[in-house]
């Protein structure tokens, strides 16, 4: 079997096969240019005082109430990324926003939704990791989807919910062309190279695409929102995560966040708890054999025990390039710990 490339990084446009119905399909949807565009959406219409989100999070979840200027609070969580105390929903107002995020594709089961519901919140579930994953809580307002991160899109944030949010009212404008024209021709760019593994200049286009993504009341284009609703195998997808995922967990159990996978999940990708002091330097050694795991986040000295590096499980990849990359992590961090003195 052919191997990729390359495992990781962005993906190629999506090219349009045979269609399932996407995942929120059977709810009110719409459709933003990303997530963070679905928020300052939220935040124009229902005006909240307070934004309470969970201390381990991608800071650009932060730029909509920011820009807006929504205060912005936090509730902890722990090394199991679950709310780790209640104390702070003392603290939570009538009208202010609750966001609760589902990790890497996992429910988020144990978030107290009716406490913060009692309180007069919105509740917000940020789905952003978890594309799968139907609305968990009858409280909340809605459900935020980022297909960009499980397919090959150049844009799209959707936002499901059960009725009206209030955006619906909207005058959304088309996303800025300069932009737009760019992040197309870094997926195809990157298409090109997953067919031909010539060199490609995507990765620097990528950066450039990421850096300067949008944030207004922009609304998805129309060719990634026709791909997400007509051509697009999710039932392909969604068995070919789930079998990568076991895969690893087979062989790299001992190493995961989450050692099992329930019937639900769909995973983003195969986090793995490593030490801090090691994971530059395993990093460095899986680029090295071409496997480029993200790293959620980058926060050193704010929560050093959550130091988590993400192997890549998506449906570009096959059961042999599972076995290259846990060998390759395997090696890289036996190699990291002996050189920094860590081993067991």
């Amino acid at each position: 079997m052919k191997r990729a490339p390359i495992l990781g990084g962005a993906f190629g446009l999506e090219t349009p096969v045979s269609p399932s119905p996407p995942p929120f399909s059977a709810a009110h949807a719409q459709y933003f240019l990303n997530v963070r565009c679905a928020l300052l959406a939220l935040v124009h219409v229902l005006r909240p005082r307070s934004a309470w989100l969970p201390s381990y999070l991608c800071p650009a979840l932060l730029e909509p109430f920011q820009s807006s200027g929504v205060e912005v609070r936090y509730y902890g969580v722990d090394e199991h990324l679950r709310v780790s105390g209640r104390g702070w929903l003392n603290d939570v107002r009538p009208g202010d926003f609750v966001i609760v995020i589902h990790y890497f594709g996992v429910p988020h089961s144990s978030f107290p939704a009716g406490a913060a519901k009692r309180s007069g919140a919105y509740i917000i579930e940020d789905s952003s990791q978890a594309l799968f994953l139907p609305q968990q809580f009858e409280e909340s307002l809605c459900v935020l989807y980022s297909p960009r991160k499980f397919l090959g899109v150049p844009d799209g944030g959707a936002m499901a919910s059960k009725g009206e949010t209030g955006t619906e009212s909207l005058a959304l404008e088309p996303p800025p062309a300069g932009w737009w024209n760019s992040a197309l021709a870094m997926m195809l760019q990157r298409r090109d190279f997953d067919l031909s593994a010539r060199p490609s200049d995507w990765y620097s286009l990528f950066q450039q695409v990421e850096s300067d993504f949008p944030l207004g009341l922009y609304r998805s284009s129309d060719l990634s929102r026709a791909i997400l609703t007509c051509g697009v195998d999710y039932a392909a997808i969604r068995t070919r995560r789930r079998a990568n995922y076991q895969a690893l967990l087979d062989m790299l159990g001992e190493h995961a966040l989450f050692p099992e996978m329930p019937e639900q999940v769909v995973p983003l990708g195969f986090p793995v708890r490593i030490e801090a002091a090691v994971r530059d330097r395993v990093l460095r050694l899986l680029h090295a054999k071409r496997v480029y795991a993200p790293v959620h986040w980058k926060i050193d000295g704010v929560a050093p025990s959550l130091s988590l590096l993400t192997l890549v499980c998506d449906q570009r990849y096959s059961p042999d390039d599972m076995t290259l990359q846990a060998r390759e992590f395997k090696k890289a961090l036996n190699a990291a710990q002996f050189l920094t003195g860590t081993a067991t």
